[in-house]
């Protein structure tokens, strides 16, 4: 029984990334119509990101359907704020799906290359995702988003991290959370068993249906950074978000 669940699970894993290429190709039609609508580009983006957002619920549908996994959430009701800045961590390829099928209208920062690969660069180009081809301008552009009200996503490690482990944050988040004086919500994201991790390929499943865990903690205060020069207040509150990130991945 084992050995069929496993090959089971192996079958609706790589459905699951067909599946996966499949919508982001088919999201080109709507990403296309949506450009012709009336509206500045702000509004067109954030069509563009409920197309995004209502794909992914549709995906992780699909997933746990096939039993390949479960995506819990505590604290949800705290997403979905104008001018927010969720912060999380990044310990699964997964994850990004889980948490941006819960937000609405998310922007996110992306791999430059994303704009041009077949399969990413309608969703991306369509939800006027930002790219991190260069580091002002990026920030610059998440600034201005945020103060428009606009919602974000940003991963600090910039990368996925080794099972049980975080890596070092970069500066940016909290640079942009600074300068837009966003709202602040850490979201902690538990993996378990890990699988879909840095340099583990898909097909290496785990030995049971993996569960993504996403607990939306209480807003960052933003006072204590400020009235400090922007990059000392920047590296403080980035060392506190590193602090409190890697307690939260110690007690998992």
């Amino acid at each position: 029984m084992r050995a069929l669940n496993k090959a089971w699970r192996l079958a609706g894993t790589a459905l699951s990334f067909m599946v996966f290429g499949l919508g982001a190709l088919l999201l080109a039609v709507p990403m296309s119509l949506n450009r012709l609508l009336p509206g500045p580009p702000a509004r067109r983006a954030r069509r563009g990101q409920h197309l995004v957002h209502l794909a992914f619920r549709l995906h992780l549908a699909i997933m746990q359907g096939l039993g390949v996994m479960r995506c819990q959430v505590s604290g949800g009701e705290r997403l979905n704020r104008p001018g927010q800045l969720v912060i999380a961590n990044h310990p699964s390829l997964i994850d990004v799906v889980c948490l941006v099928s819960r937000i609405r209208h998310a922007n996110c920062i992306v791999k430059a290359s994303l704009r041009h690969n077949p399969f990413t660069r309608w969703p991306v180009a369509g939800a006027g995702f930002i790219s991190n081809r260069d580091p002002v301008t990026m920030v610059d552009e998440s600034v201005r988003w945020l103060r428009q009200g606009g919602s974000m996503v940003i991963f600090p490690e910039g990368t996925r991290s080794e099972p049980g482990q975080l890596a070092r944050f970069q500066r940016g988040a909290a640079n942009i959370a600074l300068r837009a004086d966003a709202v602040v919500t850490p979201v902690f994201i538990h993996c378990s068993p890990a699988t879909l991790t840095k340099g583990t390929p898909w097909y290496r499943i785990p030995t049971r249906r993996f569960t993504v865990s996403l607990r939306v903690g209480d807003d960052i205060d933003l006072t204590p950074f400020t009235g400090t020069a922007l990059p000392l207040a920047a590296r403080r509150l980035t060392e506190h978000l590193q602090h409190r990130f890697s307690e939260e991945t110690h007690r998992s």
